[in-house]
């Protein structure tokens, strides 16, 4: 039986991804390990139901707040290294997989010292996202250059930025696996559990934005939207993040603004599937961002709640072939001018063919990936 080892900076049972490939490349028959961190970020970890070695580490590097971001990065590197190194070792994967830039170095280090396949998964465009200075952004792309040659195989999250990839490092054996949730066919269909928890009436529609309550996901532009008093419709923020407290106090002022607690990854489709309409207005803040293509675009579709969306190229392809709602601008009244015509409109989205983005695609084109590197 070969060795796949995960390895990442994240806390393996807080990430739904991980533990998704996790889950399928067990059920393919390999002797699946991870080792992670430690983290208390305010999200629900989630039991693992198939047979792995999960394993996280404390990083002390990550009190280390006092010190500028590039060199806490760096440090915390060093002491991920320090601290999983031997234990990764001694596991003598068969394949490597490596979760995102900072634990590459980490992941070739290992494929020297065992001879195993190296897997490079890139949850995001990682040199442009979100919150990088420009100097981590050319120190995160001059690691991925220095590194691109010790790669066997590149996963990434949309087809823009497997383009991108091939276009500024060079072509990989590739593949796109989307950030799609495990569907359960079983699930209940449209309930009335976010209304009922409200007290939303039933002649306003409910808007629900799913995930990171963070910067530059769009949450300003939408409590904007909502508070302005031109909307009859309510919004539901489900998450957690750095915005909690912000939108706590909103939703205590305002009727229509409605904020809950982070749930478990199996619970998020069972809880929109009560909203009419799914957000995911995210910011072209970074090329990252305006390549993605979020979880939460998926979750809304396979809980069958029609979405309203940022009009950038990836997310517009999936909205138009798919029949699953509706783009517009990131402006506020682009926004409300979109939630009126919504809230006067009977349209009926058509959510057809959606299998391509279920988990159930996602996982054949995984295993294809590993066939090609053994």
């Amino acid at each position: 039986m070969k060795k796949n080892l995960h390895l990442t900076h994240t806390d393996i049972e807080s990430d739904s991804r991980i533990l998704k490939e996790m889950s399928t490349l067990a059920a393919a028959g390999y002797a699946v390990s991870g080792i992670g961190v430690t983290m208390e970020e305010g999200s629900q970890r989630s039991s693992i139901n198939f047979d792995a070695d999960v394993r996280a580490i404390r990083l002390n590097s990550r009190n280390l707040t006092s010190l500028p971001r590039t060199l806490r990065h760096l440090v915390t590197l060093v002491e991920l290294i320090v601290k999983i190194l031997p234990m990764a070792i001694r596991k003598s994967p068969d394949v490597v997989h490596c979760h995102d830039t900072l634990v590459l170095p980490l992941g070739v280090m290992v494929k020297i010292f065992t001879g195993a396949k190296l897997v490079y998964d890139a949850h995001e465009l990682e040199s442009d996202r979100n919150g990088l200075s420009k100097l981590q952004g050319r120190l995160t792309f001059w690691v991925e250059k220095i590194l691109w040659r010790f790669i066997d195989a590149l996963i990434v999250v949309s087809p823009s930025i497997q383009n991108w990839y091939h276009q500024e490092l060079g072509v990989k054996k590739s593949t796109v696996i989307l950030n799609a949730p495990l569907f359960l066919k079983s699930d209940e269909s449209a309930n009335n559990y976010l209304r009922d928890k409200f007290s939303i009436p039933l002649e306003s529609k409910i808007f629900v934005y799913v995930g990171i309550l963070g910067e530059g996901r769009g949450l300003d532009l939408i409590t904007q939207a909502f508070i302005n008093g031109r909307l009859s419709s309510h919004v539901v923020f489900l998450g957690y993040g750095e915005m909690y407290a912000h939108l706590k106090v909103l939703s205590e002022k305002y009727s229509n603004i409605h904020l809950h607690d982070a749930v478990t990854h199996s619970k998020v489709v069972p809880v929109v599937k009560s909203a009419d309409f799914g957000l995911c207005l995210v910011q072209n803040v970074s090329l990252s961002d305006y390549y993605c293509l979020p979880n939460k675009l998926f979750e809304y579709c396979f809980a069958g709640v029609p979405v309203l969306a940022s009009d950038f190229p990836d997310i517009r392809s999936v909205i138009t072939r798919h029949g699953i709602g509706q783009c517009c601008e990131l402006e506020i009244d682009s926004i409300c001018t979109a939630i009126k015509k919504i809230e006067n409109s009977n349209q009926k989205f058509s959510f057809s063919d959606v299998s391509t983005l279920s988990w159930e695609a996602q996982q054949t084109k995984l295993i294809y990936l590993y066939e090609q590197i053994n």
